[in-house]
């Protein structure tokens, strides 16, 4: 009874958060079932970023044209979990681009070590 007279939009406050972390796991799940391409960790950076945004938001009471606050860090969450993951795969394509092939077919090794060639590392 004492709560409820000495902060009485707590229970307010505690049901946005919660709405609030719990509308961010929706980018991940859908990346899930529907993109393939979105890497894990660009879900736990999109988030990560959607969440302290949300609750950044929410703490400053800042409110960009009377758009929810869940929605916009919504945005963010997805836009974040893109990007990494498209880094991610960038990043991934440049380092396996240059490697050699791992295996050869017998005429490439023929002209390249004569069989009476020594190999010497």
């Amino acid at each position: 009874m004492g709560l409820t007279l000495l902060a009485p939009s707590l229970m307010l406050n505690l049901i946005n958060t919660a709405y609030y972390g719990f509308g961010q796991f929706l980018p991940g799940l859908l990346s899930i079932f529907f993109f393939r391409s979105i890497r894990p960790a660009g879900i736990a950076a999109g988030l990560i970023t959607g969440d302290l945004f949300a609750i950044g938001m929410h703490l400053a009471q800042m409110n960009f044209l009377n758009i929810n606050i869940g929605l916009i860090a919504l945005l963010i969450n997805f836009t974040v979990a893109y990007a990494i993951s498209m880094y991610l795969k960038r990043k991934q394509k440049s380092r396996t681009s240059f490697e050699e092939p791992i295996a050869y077919n017998s005429i490439e090794l023929e002209e390249t070590y004569p069989k009476n060639s020594v190999i010497v590392d």
